[in-house]
């Protein structure tokens, strides 16, 4: 059995959001969520945030309130998910950071930019940091899908908790290399996926050979396992593996805020799970309000 990837595919609603309005760019008209632009000060930072896979912008609905009092947000449904038009291109990062860029254009939002990036979206925000390295003044990942991983950090993983290794070449063939039928109904996030598996295939060479800006890095992970336990693996101890991916995860994304010269912070959070903003609203909208607070002290 292949290990389990979740496709978290929630609705979330937002009440208080009178400010969403259709952005038409590259043909698309994408649904956008817009606070607190009347209010900015030149050359502040906004926050933009990126969902993730096949989420709509109101996962974000426990923090964009309480984040608006200090920044203005912009949040946005990619193309194939919640309101924003069918698109039946694959969502590549390079496609997804220009559609965005042309949203914060047509919108005329200049930069600079802290990019909130969950899951998926946390590649997402990677890849538009990388393409719009000058528009960026900080990058906020949250359990983001992860870019620094290799096929051989999962290899390493399936060998520390004693999966054979013949049974370790099978599971990756199986995670990576067997083709996923087209999910017409789904496209949104049956194609998030496709690019994910694409990039994962290349230990994500084109993100890791993207410049990365010099600015604030900070990291949120969740330490609490939420595997059903009908849905664990039969081959291997799948809370183990979870366990040993943490810990070898916290030291790459360590030298990964360390490969920026202004630094950040990894912030572990072990009662929350995937979606961290919402098990932890508190949590997560304090650290980043200090992100800025340090920002405007600079």
């Amino acid at each position: 059995m292949k290990p389990l990837i979740y496709l978290f595919c929630i609705c979330f609603s937002i009440k208080a959001f009178s400010q969403e309005k259709l952005v038409k760019v590259n043909g698309i008209n994408f649904n956008v969520y817009t606070k607190g632009l009347d209010s900015r000060k030149v050359n502040s930072p906004v926050l933009i945030f990126e969902n993730g896979m096949g989420v709509g912008l109101g996962s974000w609905d426990t923090v964009l309130d309480e984040l608006a009092k200090t920044a203005p947000v912009v949040a946005y449904d990619r193309a194939n998910v919640e309101k924003t038009d069918g698109d039946f291109e694959m969502p590549t990062i390079k496609r997804v950071a220009e559609n965005l860029k042309a949203i914060l254009n047509t919108l005329r939002i200049p930069p600079p930019y802290v990019l909130v990036g969950h899951s998926m979206g946390g590649l997402y925000a990677r890849g538009f940091a990388g393409f719009y390295p000058a528009d960026i003044a900080g990058l906020v990942f949250i359990d983001p899908a992860d870019f620094t991983e290799t096929k051989e950090n999962w290899n390493q993983i399936f060998r520390t908790i004693g999966v054979p290794e013949k049974r370790i070449d099978e599971m990756i063939y199986n995670r990576l290399y067997v083709p996923s039928k087209v999910d017409s109904l789904h496209y949104g996030t049956w194609s998030e996926s496709q690019v994910l598996g694409q990039l994962r295939r290349t230990d994500f060479a084109e993100v890791k050979n993207m410049p990365l800006p010099q600015v604030p890095i900070y990291f949120f992970m969740g330490g609490k396992f939420e595997v059903p336990l009908d849905r664990r693996s039969k081959d291997y101890d799948h809370e183990a593996f979870f366990t040993e991916r943490i810990h070898v995860n916290i030291e790459r994304w360590r030298k990964f805020i360390y490969s920026s010269s202004k630094g950040g912070s990894l912030i572990y959070l072990s009662n929350s799970g995937h979606f961290i903003h919402r098990d932890d609203a508190k949590a997560v909208t304090g650290n980043i309000k200090l992100l800025l607070e340090n920002l405007s002290d600079k």
